[in-house]
């Protein structure tokens, strides 16, 4: 007889975005604001899947949200983060998408996050917080960057342009954020690194 089976619940959904200009390769990180649980870590776009939305268009959404970049091409990671929340003892599943955005565009951050800097891909990996996030920036790496087969297999960029292109919806819940233009800035370690993820 089993005891107690513990949830896996897929709520939330990671992006890593990049841009390139010859040789030279760039990852966004965008720094939480002071007013937010883990205020000062620096992370990719991350959030959470509203009602009735898919993961793609959940990732679609919170770009433009957090940073109103308008990718011009998409991938569906193999990589997914996995990590037990011990608050409420589930096993998250969270999907993670690498997009690319042009190397002029620029970022306008919502109130959740104070500052963003195009950084290095070996500099962004020293500066997340979360091993799994680590292992997502190696992933985007292998599975997009060195032009792999499997790489061009998760690209998705055709499916988001078909989901663009619909018209919009209207949902139950609604996420207010206030645009702004902030300054370019340089990561630093965090230095509190804080055990409860966000």
């Amino acid at each position: 007889m089993f005891g107690r089976v513990i949830p896996i619940s897929c709520t939330q959904v990671e992006v890593h975005l990049f841009r390139r200009r010859g040789k030279r390769l760039e990852v966004l990180l965008i720094r939480r604001s002071p007013e937010r649980s883990l205020a000062g870590v620096w992370q990719p776009v991350t959030g959470g899947i509203e009602r009735g939305e898919s993961a793609i268009q959940a990732a679609v959404r919170e770009v433009r949200e957090e940073t109103a970049l308008a990718p011009i091409r998409w991938w569906a990671l193999e990589h997914m983060a996995n990590f037990y929340d011990v608050a409420r003892d589930h096993v998250r599943v969270v999907p993670v998408f690498a997009a690319e955005v042009a190397w002029t565009d620029p970022v306008h951050l919502s109130d959740e996050h104070d500052r963003y800097a195009f950084v290095p891909l070996g500099k962004a990996w020293e500066q997340v917080l979360w091993a799994t996030q680590r292992r997502a920036l190696e992933a985007l790496a292998e599975e997009v960057l060195s032009g792999s087969a499997g790489g061009a297999a998760r690209e998705i960029t055709a499916r988001v342009a078909a989901f663009a292109a619909r018209p919009a919806r209207r949902t139950t819940k609604k996420k207010t954020t206030r645009a702004k233009r902030v300054t370019r800035s340089t990561p630093r370690t965090t230095a509190s690194r804080r055990t409860k993820r966000a």
